[in-house]
């Protein structure tokens, strides 16, 4: 506050208070000090504006927030990330043409800019232009090479297009960009799991905990691959451990319940799916754990249980087709014909356009990092909401011809050899770039799970049933 009372016409001392305010959720506080900050500086700040249209956006005030992202764009129409976040907001609400147009306006008044090109070709591959994708995606490396966001996104179009040597290399390419990324050796790592190349995501992962020993997701991946592919202590081990770095990451609980149930341990993964409700029982993540418990209590016949676990679920995500469908099925099999029908109708009735996400069906490999979404979600907007594209045009600043350092990835596309040789040698990448010894990987994972002093957490009990005023409670 000082610094605002001193020089009550700069900017950036409203800026970093208004963040503060909105992290601690101070909402009030911070939207007080927008509103002064935009008067002081006689509203020629763009990133006040901007700032202000973030946490309007956040709070859903959706016709608030493009006032401010306007109004960003007036004080300033060369600030990149007032063009890029009204582009996304339209982009969330269904309004692909008037994105395109704030995309291209950005382009225009502040020239190449990896953000825009990024979202432009998740646009474009959404539509099904795959080569002009690949076209802004190069542009995007071009005007960042060591953005790790840009190659990972341009992987994953990749990886849905089947190009899995394409997507390997764009792998290699982003942990170069960035060798701690935490997210690109997760998701390579886990793209060679899937691919059938085990021993080879399993040393991803360990190079990302290597890198990274305070993030309980690769642990956790880790922990799944080792339950499928090697024991089930080893498993646990690895569980406890990532439980262990952050006690209320709830994934983490909830895909350990998973295996013990798996492995018959009933009581067991009651507690564990308990402890994960403990933490917050009103995330999505409590959704699906709740929805996994309830189908724990349907297999073994405790089916009262399972009906109110199920409702509880929808109470806290109403959209879930697959909780829908396996509550309707429980019905069916218990010759409930009537009550079933009554459970389908019901979710036609109430859903809205949202897509279900994939990762509620609790499987092996279902319960992974949440930022996944975040890479992915542009390229799971509904089709449906997609008008062909006019052809592409460059912005008065785009350079049609490739850089050396990206040119060659336009032959990535054809063949998908996994067995080819890229030229990337990962064993002397991780001795040169991040001073570890590969030999010493399992070393290095075994003394990180077995720390020498265990925290004990004690969890708060909550109420988890509550069935009363929601969705779900017309069943009742």
């Amino acid at each position: 506050m000082k610094c605002i009372d001193y020089w009550p016409e700069d900017g950036r001392p409203y800026v970093a208070l208004g963040k503060v305010l909105s992290k601690q959720s101070k909402v009030a506080e911070a939207r007080a000090i927008y509103a002064k900050g935009s008067q002081a500086t006689q509203g020629e700040n763009p990133y006040i504006w901007q700032c202000w249209a973030v946490l309007e956006n956040k709070l859903g005030n959706i016709g608030k927030a493009r006032e401010l992202f306007d109004a960003s764009t007036v004080a300033d129409k060369g600030h990149i990330a007032a063009w890029h976040g009204w582009a996304v907001l339209e982009l969330r609400q269904g309004n692909i043409k008037k994105a395109r147009q704030l995309l291209a306006k950005g382009l225009k008044f502040c020239g190449g800019n990896e953000y825009i090109y990024q979202t432009l070709a998740l646009l474009e591959a959404k539509a099904n232009r795959y080569e002009q994708a690949r076209n802004l995606f190069r542009q995007a490396t071009k005007c960042n090479p060591k953005s790790c966001a840009s190659w990972i996104a341009w992987s994953q179009m990749e990886m849905q297009q089947e190009n899995n040597l394409a997507a390997r290399q764009l792998f290699e390419r982003a942990v170069q960009a960035s060798p701690k990324n935490r997210f690109a050796w997760h998701v390579w790592g886990i793209f060679e799991a899937n691919m059938g190349f085990i021993d080879k995501g399993k040393k991803l992962l360990k190079i990302g905990h290597a890198v990274n020993p305070r993030d309980p997701v690769l642990l956790q991946s880790l922990a799944l691959l080792e339950y499928k592919y090697s024991t089930a202590n080893l498993a646990r081990k690895l569980f406890r451990r990532a439980s262990e770095i952050d006690p209320r990451h709830q994934p983490v609980w909830i895909a350990w319940g998973w295996m013990e149930w798996k492995e018959g341990n009933l009581d067991t993964a009651r507690e564990l799916y308990e402890r994960a409700l403990s933490i917050d029982s009103t995330t999505e993540s409590a959704a699906r754990c709740l929805q996994a418990w309830g189908v724990l209590e349907q297999r073994v016949g405790n089916l009262s249980a399972a009906r109110r676990l199920f409702r509880s679920s929808l109470n806290i995500n109403s959209q879930s087709y697959i909780t829908w469908m396996t509550w309707a099925q429980l019905e069916e099999d218990q010759g409930n014909s009537v009550r079933a029908e009554e459970i389908r109708n019901l979710y036609f009735q109430q859903r809205t356009e949202v897509v279900d996400d994939a990762s509620w069906v609790m499987g092996f490999m279902d319960i992974i990092d949440p930022a996944l979404d975040r890479i992915k979600q542009l390229l799971n907007l509904e089709k449906s909401s997609y008008k062909e594209p006019s052809a592409y045009s460059p912005g008065d600043n785009e350079s049609t011809d490739d850089e050396a350092s990206v040119s060659r990835y336009s032959g990535l596309y054809v063949g998908n050899d996994l067995e080819s040789a890229s030229g990337f040698d990962l064993d002397d990448f991780i001795r040169n770039k991040l001073n570890l010894d590969p030999d010493q990987l399992d070393v290095l994972l075994e003394k990180t799970s077995n720390p020498s002093v265990v925290r004990k957490v004690n969890y708060p009990r909550r109420r988890i049933f509550r069935p009363e005023d929601k969705t779900a409670a017309t069943l009742a």
